[in-house]
């Protein structure tokens, strides 16, 4: 375990850095946001690289919390009293312990797991994010969004049958790894559960257990280490794709400002009808709204001209990639 997590924080730490240069460039490019899988208002993809970022903060310091409760000396003998030992019971096992370079607990644990437990459900909560991330990726690097793409290299991404293809290769390793590490978390889980100083077959089914997820999470991790520094973006694709509603992703925005001046209600249904006529006849919402009198009546061509520029729906989106990064630089 200890020469695992020495790897395992060598490529999270890695995969931090890319993500801190990913979301500092990116701060402040448009992107539409997406919610249930749809369109919703835009946003940054620097923002959406902070939380990705934000969450790898975490796992680091999970990580090092979880190695140093794991990484303690087992030592008691039959039943957990060094009886055999007499009164060298304790001098041999912190001799034991500082040969081992382990620490020393207050009691042997054999038979109460949370420590192994704890260092699998860390893991699953890392591969979690991990293909969160490799979703995100693969999802933007679908043909008809294209925002994002994994690097291109002689022989990677491609398909035996079809030449033009760009597979996502390394978010399907992740995913993979992201599907398989949560099963194994449980079988650790449920292993826990001992009887006495010493169980009958839960913790003989740990052995095969947690090396797999140690194998699986490293090799997820390293993918994404590997992966992000290299990706392809494509902003002008995304400030394209703000525009494939036609302009119905910024009908939030108008329907508050023109709810300052006709109230809440009356704008949301104004709006809507606006948004219905927009599809029915494939205009541009603005355009639609420009010939609406009881639009115009209170924002004017420059008021609808704001109210469709993305940059003005970003809320504070900049200053949290800031403080994501602020947070990541703090802690190096």
């Amino acid at each position: 375990m200890r020469k695992a997590f020495d790897i395992l924080e060598a490529d999270l730490e890695s995969l931090r850095n890319s993500l801190i240069q990913l979301a500092r460039k990116y701060r402040s490019t448009p992107i539409a946001g997406r919610t249930l899988m749809q369109h919703a208002l835009p946003t940054t993809f620097g923002v959406k690289v902070a939380g990705w970022l934000d969450a790898m903060n975490r796992h680091s310091e999970r990580l090092a919390e979880t190695r140093e409760r794991a990484l303690v000396l087992q030592f008691g003998g039959a039943v957990g009293t060094l009886a055999a030992l007499k009164e060298n019971g304790l001098p041999v096992a912190k001799a034991l312990a500082n040969e081992l370079q382990l620490a020393l607990p207050v009691a042997p644990w054999h038979a109460h797991r949370d420590r192994v437990a704890e260092v699998a459900t860390t893991l699953g909560l890392l591969v979690g994010t991990l293909g969160k991330i490799a979703r995100d990726i693969s999802l933007h690097m679908q043909t008809e969004i294209a925002e994002v793409s994994e690097p291109v290299a002689e022989g990677r991404g491609g398909s035996s049958t079809m030449p033009h293809k760009r597979n996502p290769v390394s978010a399907g390793v992740v995913l993979s790894a992201a599907t398989r590490v949560p099963g194994l978390v449980s079988t650790m889980l449920s292993a826990m559960v001992q009887e006495d100083e010493r169980g009958l077959g839960n913790w003989h089914a740990e052995w095969e257990t947690l090396p797999q997820i140690f194998r699986l999470t490293g090799g997820a991790l390293h993918q994404m280490a590997e992966t992000v520094p290299h990706l392809e973006i494509d902003t002008e694709r995304m400030r394209h794709n703000l525009e494939t509603t036609q302009g119905l992703i910024f009908a939030e925005g108008v329907a508050m400002a023109l709810g300052s001046h006709i109230g809440k209600s009356a704008a949301h249904q104004l709006i809507e009808a606006a948004s219905k006529q927009a599809r029915e006849s494939g205009k541009h919402l603005r355009e639609v709204l420009a010939q609406t009198k009881a639009v115009t009546e209170h924002l004017n061509s420059a008021d609808l001209d704001r109210l469709f520029a993305p940059e003005n729906y970003f809320g504070v989106a900049e200053e949290f990639t800031d403080r994501v990064i602020a947070n990541s630089l703090s802690k190096e």
